[in-house]
Formats: C-alpha cells, structure tokens, sequence
C-alpha cells in the first residue's frame, strides 16, 4: 500500500564556502566563514555545536529567510541562495519551528488541510489527504481538537504531518523539541522516525542535546563555535528502524563519547571569547 505522505524525490544539498557577515557596514559580525557541507538526499543530518555558532544561520539561509555573504547554497543542483540571489521560501524547503507555528482558530485536521490548499488543491482533495494522512500517522482522535486543547508533544506530531503533507524536498528542524521534558521529547522523537521511515525525506536538524543527535541523525556534523565551519562528521551506523533500545547499546555509547569530546572542546572556546569579551 502506498504511503498518504508524498515522495517528491531528489533533495540534495550542497552547501559550499559559505559566508555570512552581519551588518558588514556595522559590527560586521562573522557567523559563518566559508563553511562548506554536502548532505545526501534522503539523508538525517544532525548539527550541534555552541550556542550562536552559526547553525541556525545556515538552515535560514537554505530555507530561503536571509541571504549569503559569499558562497553558495544548492538543492539538487539548483543555487537556491548566493549573494546575489535567495530564492523565497517554499513547500520543497519546510522549516518546522522551535516555538511552533500551528494557526490557534483553526483545528488539527484544517492546519493540516492549510498547506495543500495554498498550493491549489481543492478543499475536498485537501481534506481528503489530511485525513489519510492523520490515519497513517495515528493522529485521527484528535482531527476536531483545535491546538489549545492538545498537549505540547501532540502539537509537535500535527506540525511534522502538517510539514510532510506539503511533500517537501527538504524538511529543516531548528530544536523543535527544545522545550519538552524528557518522556514527551521521547516519544516524539520516534513519532518523527516512524513518519520518515514511510517515506525518507532530506532533513536538516539543529539541537544541543547530544543523545537526540545520535538517535534521530544517520550523520552528526559537529561545528566549531562562531564563526561556523564543520569541525568532525560522525557516521551514525545504527540500522533503521530505530527504536530506543539503541540507545543502552555500546556502540551509541562509544558515539556518544566522541560528540560529546567535540562539542566540549568547542564550547570550551566558546565560553572562553565569551570572558574575554566581557573584561
């Protein structure tokens, strides 16, 4: 049976001597210098790195939100975003926020609906594949539910089955389950495996937390802190499906140890420029 979730296809990033300077006639703020990244279509990359290192510039560059200094930012070959040039954002490119973006006055199933709609399908046929989707995802129960009535890791499920239903090329999560106590951010996590294990999507996601790094990425790209270059890529090589058992594995813990060495040596720095900026 063929998945309710699109498959577009393609999705390959290219991220190549990228700059970015903030208020070049001002401060001139370097946050990311000549920063240079490929990711696979289909492929789960993870970045970590300090706080203000340059990661969420680079995932606002490639959803098309600001523009580039130098460098340039390709989707399946095509620069989506150079100095001269930032293509607008789009259903192909869909960021799911840190601080959620579901409409309050609409329910689940019309936030779900929303997407399609704005694309030109008619309201039968978006409602019809939200519905199918909503099934396909376990989400159905609370189709009527509007998002105040729902839990906060609920929400996080309708915003990526919101996201998935645009079938988007590229799906970019900037720490979107920053605020959830460690239960809800669990299961939310393998809610997001199992929606991208029916149909793999190209995903670009930011977070501090190390072990969601290991468990979600099959790549974790450590960045130096600002301005961001990659510092060391690690392989992730657990088998898919995943589920939470890999977590009480040797090999994660063996992974783990090597992220967290990087990432510490890193913030070490970081918290170092940040003393010496305030003598």
């Amino acid at each position: 049976m063929s998945s309710a979730i699109g498959h577009s296809g393609g999705g390959r990033i290219s991220i190549r001597n990228v700059t970015k300077i903030y208020d070049p006639d001002g401060a001139k703020v370097l946050a990311v210098d000549n920063c240079s990244l490929e990711i696979e279509a289909g492929e789960f990359c993870v970045l970590v790195g300090p706080s203000g290192c340059g990661k969420t510039t680079l995932l606002n560059a490639l959803a098309g939100f600001h523009s580039i200094t130098s460098g340039t930012i390709e989707l399946d070959g095509r620069a989506v975003c150079t100095a001269t040039h930032t293509e607008p954002p789009s259903a192909e490119r869909i960021v799911v926020f840190q601080n959620g973006a579901l409409f309050p006055w609409y329910t689940v199933l019309e936030n779900i609906t929303y997407g399609p709609e704005v694309q030109g399908r008619s309201r039968r046929e978006a409602r019809e594949q939200a519905l199918d989707v909503l099934a396909e995802l376990g989400l159905s129960p609370i189709a009527d539910r509007y998002p105040g009535e729902i839990s906060s890791g609920m929400k996080r499920r309708v915003e990526i089955a919101r996201a998935l239903i645009n079938d988007p090329k590229v799906l970019l999560l900037d720490e979107p389950f920053r605020a959830m106590d460690a239960l809800t951010k669990g299961v939310v996590q393998e809610f997001l495996l199992r929606a991208l294990d029916k149909v793999r999507k190209s995903v670009l996601f930011i977070t501090h937390d190390l072990e969601e790094a290991l468990f979600l990425g099959d790549r974790v790209v450590i960045m130096t802190t600002r301005p961001a270059q990659v510092k060391k890529t690690i392989l992730v090589d657990f088998p898919r499906p995943r589920t939470f058992k890999v977590r009480s594995s040797a090999r994660y813990l063996e992974l783990k140890a090597q992220v967290f060495d990087a990432v510490h040596e890193e913030a070490r720095k970081a918290f170092d420029a940040g003393e010496r900026e305030m003598a």
